[in-house]
């Protein structure tokens, strides 16, 4: 009898079980390529359809990947926040600033950067009144006082980025975020 092996019979998988793995990894494969490949017939736009419920529950569900041509993503935005204490003092949160991040922190916080891109558009209003007590309950009294926050106040800043110049150079310095506008303000009950 060979004791080199701890594996027993009731350790190796049946053929059964494999069947089930494999009919899975093949069904998940087959989500992952139905709801991420570009449309190339009218029939993947039905299928998207009817599979977005599932990607949606189970996390998988990507978004708009506008980085690449024909149409990539040109607006930079930040989203800040003004939130006023009982006392008449205001403490700032801002959205993390993309250039300045590492490369960690960037994978760390994309799902934030995310979020707050899509936090700002008017489409997600309803999310704004959560969000804003989420941040009043984020920022601290900036001088270590005991005021409740009374009110929120959400700005968006933003700027088109411009088609680049020919020939290329390197952009060493972010634009400035040229446009601004308030896009939300939340009374808060103590």
């Amino acid at each position: 009898m060979d004791t080199s092996s701890s594996t027993t019979e009731t350790d190796r998988p049946t053929d059964r079980s494999r069947r089930v793995a494999n009919v899975f990894q093949a069904t998940l494969l087959f989500v992952l390529l139905s709801s991420g490949l570009p449309t190339l017939h009218p029939v993947q736009d039905a299928l998207r359809e009817a599979l977005d419920p599932v990607v949606d529950a189970v996390g998988l569900w990507q978004g708009q990947w506008e980085l690449f041509a024909p149409e990539p993503d040109k607006v930079n935005v930040r989203v800040v926040a003004f939130v006023e204490f009982a006392d008449g003092v205001t403490g700032g949160w801002k959205s993390p600033d993309w250039r300045s991040m590492s490369a960690a922190a960037r994978f760390r916080y994309f799902r934030l950067a995310e979020f707050v891109d899509g936090i700002r558009l008017d489409s997600h209003r309803g999310a704004w009144p959560a969000f804003s007590r989420w941040v009043a309950r984020e920022v601290k009294h900036p001088d270590g006082g005991q005021a409740p926050p009374v009110r929120v106040t959400l700005w968006r800043y933003w700027v088109v980025i411009p088609e680049p110049e020919s020939p290329l150079s390197k952009l060493s310095d972010p634009l400035p975020m040229q446009l601004q506008a308030q896009f939300h303000v939340q009374e808060l009950t103590p």
